[in-house]
């Protein structure tokens, strides 16, 4: 390298310099360390062509602000030279290179630039691992980094003004840039944990929907305002399956639109840089990628088309490097919410049948609200309508609802053929209180005990049933482990839990509950759908009918941690915030297989 020398006026700054923020304070005491110690280390400039006469730089701009701010104090004479190291015949991202390594080089570069200026090098083509030898940047670093660079503009700009810390930005990066738009102009009251908490709620508005409303059979939840917004899917199960096959129509209508490739991304694995936008003079239509959310969000990308990168580079930068590595749960969060609507109706098929303990759970609910509040207000659990859609009510609700269809008829009405189900029906009345009042007047003692007892009865249940009740001292476990429960009375492994298992764990039930006779020595060549169906009508069989044989024993006295009262956490190194996070993954895993499952069936 051999240095010469310009003078200041003819050197310019360049428009592309990585480093887009200059802070005034630090030009000022870089100005007076090169006022009392001279210029200690040159600039790298380029050479222009043809009638040009200003030299760009291409790295040493904090030093030429803080030469130019010493000659504008008159400290440096007008003609002042400067030593410099002339490049020639550079092309624009030769220039690019250069200028971003050795910004990268320097320690006070802010984390935003950073990312930035670490995409446009991978992005340009450099290895990984040589920006890694060139920067001194270990990959964990360049990894984080890039996960910011693509943050929408508002946390970009908000996080280079320092209005959020860098922790914050990095949480955002867990949400669709939508998401990210919504905290940021919010405020910056959220720490970083919160923000990783909201965007990692499976919670579901309706906005999030790309599907037909009309589709949706559930109920939702809304605030005072009841935007779509703020109103939500109160059955977050169907409407990730809604959501999904909206999802891959979508996909095929793009490719009928000519677009290739067309990916379905999830929204961690996306990187906006490894992308360019397709060429339109050349009539370059490009791909699509379809970015999943873990709450169902989609956000969509035209008209992108792939950069040729190293494959390590590719592999090393795929995936968000904050979101915390996890093992997958036992149970996703629809499996969790199965299981707690099973073990209610148990419990409160059992409390029909014992009106002491019942009554004891009443009160107590009464009071005190049980597991969550009630008091006086009698709302019937939502396990009770939770199985409409099965085509077998599962045994515990038959007695339910036979208790019910009994106290009806004593009330001397037919709720059944007036409104469905009797035991819903009989806590959802309405009309005078008046004609209530003399109808339950007519009743015995004991039936109008029977009845007081019933209605609090359907009222009780698993509160949070998102999660495991594996607290021993929730009203919910007390009054089951008083009841004397065993839920292998009550329930068997149907097509519903088993269709929610994946190979590996359908292959562990049948290795402990002694069925291996079903599929022999080859059950991996049977599809889901195949083991599914035959487990699911083998439990029934030795539910309805009794065991024969010791294997058959075996299955009938299996029973899931999660049955129990109070619950097992099988992932107990986990807590419940852990295990909602990986709801929808588990949820996921088990739809990539409903194809199978949909074959068999």
């Amino acid at each position: 390298m051999t240095l010469q020398t310009l003078k200041l006026s003819q050197i310019i700054p360049s428009a592309n310099n990585p480093r887009s923020g200059f802070d005034d304070a630090s030009i000022t005491g870089l100005a007076q360390s090169i006022k009392q110690d001279g210029l200690l280390q040159n600039l790298v400039v380029f050479k222009p062509k043809g009638k040009k006469k200003n030299y760009e730089i291409i790295s040493g701009e904090r030093r030429y602000r803080a030469l130019c701010l010493l000659q504008e104090q008159g400290a440096l004479a007008d003609d002042y030279e400067v030593a410099v190291d002339i490049r020639e015949g550079l092309t624009k991202d030769e220039k690019l290179r250069l200028a971003t390594v050795e910004n990268l080089q320097r320690e006070d570069m802010h984390p935003m630039d950073e990312a930035e200026a670490i995409a446009l090098l991978l992005g340009s083509g450099e290895n990984i691992d040589d920006v890694s030898a060139k920067t001194g940047l270990s990959l964990g670093v360049i990894k984080r980094r890039v996960a910011l660079a693509d943050l929408c503009d508002e946390a970009k700009a908000a996080l280079r003004a320092d209005e959020i810390t860098l922790s914050q930005g990095e949480a955002l990066t867990l949400g669709s840039h939508e998401e990210q738009r919504n905290i940021v102009d919010g405020g910056t009251n959220l720490n970083a944990s919160s923000i990783r908490q909201r965007l990692t709620n499976t919670k579901a508005n309706v906005a999030m929907a790309i599907f037909d409303r009309e589709l949706y059979s559930g109920t939702y939840t809304s605030d005072l305002f009841a935007d779509d917004e703020s109103t939500y899917f109160d059955d977050f199960e169907q409407f990730l399956s809604l959501q999904e096959q909206a999802i891959e129509n979508l996909k095929a209508e793009y490719e009928t639109q000519g677009f290739s490739p067309v990916e379905i991304v999830e929204g961690y694995d996306f990187n906006a840089w490894q992308y360019r936008d397709a060429d339109m003079e050349d009539v370059e239509k490009g791909g699509v990628v379809i970015r999943v959310f873990a709450n169902g969000r989609v956000e969509l990308h035209e008209g992108l088309v792939d950069k040729a990168l190293d494959r390590k580079t590719k592999e090393e930068t795929t995936g968000n490097p904050f979101v915390e590595a996890k093992s997958k749960p036992t149970y996703n969060r629809p499996t969790l919410e199965y299981i707690a609507m099973h073990k209610t109706l148990a419990v409160q098929c059992e409390m029909v049948k014992n009106r002491r303990i019942a009554k004891e759970a009443a009160v107590a609910q009464m009071i005190g609200g049980g597991d969550w509040v009630r008091k006086i207000v009698l709302e019937p659990h939502k396990a009770l309508s939770h199985f409409d859609n099965e085509a077998a009510p599962c045994p515990a609700w038959l007695v339910i609802e036979e208790e019910a269809k009994i106290l009806s008829q004593l009330l001397g009405k037919d709720l059944q053929a007036m409104n469905g189900d009797a035991c819903v029906s009989l806590i959802k009345q309405h009309g005078s209180p008046t004609l209530w009042y003399e109808a339950v007047k007519s009743l015995s003692d004991d039936d109008l005990d029977r009845l007081h007892v019933f209605l609090t009865t359907l009222c009780f249940g698993q509160g949070n049933t998102d999660r495991l009740d594996t607290n021993q001292n929730s009203l919910f476990n007390r009054v089951a482990v008083d009841l004397g429960i065993d839920m292998r009375n009550h329930w068997y492994a149907d097509e519903e839990f088993l269709k929610r298992r994946n190979k590996e764990q359908l292959a562990d039930i049948v290795k402990e509950t002694g069925s291996t006779r079903l599929f022999g020595t080859h059950l991996e060549k049977f599809k889901k759908g195949e083991i599914v169906k035959s487990l699911a009508k083998h439990f029934k069989a030795i539910f309805e009918n009794g065991a024969t044989h010791e294997d058959e024993q075996k299955a009938k006295d299996w029973l899931p941690q999660g049955f129990l009262f109070p619950a097992i956490d099988p992932d107990k190194n986990q807590n419940n915030e852990d295990i909602e996070a990986e709801a929808f993954e588990g949820y996921s895993e088990f739809v990539d297989e409903e194809d199978d499952y949909a074959e068999a069936a």
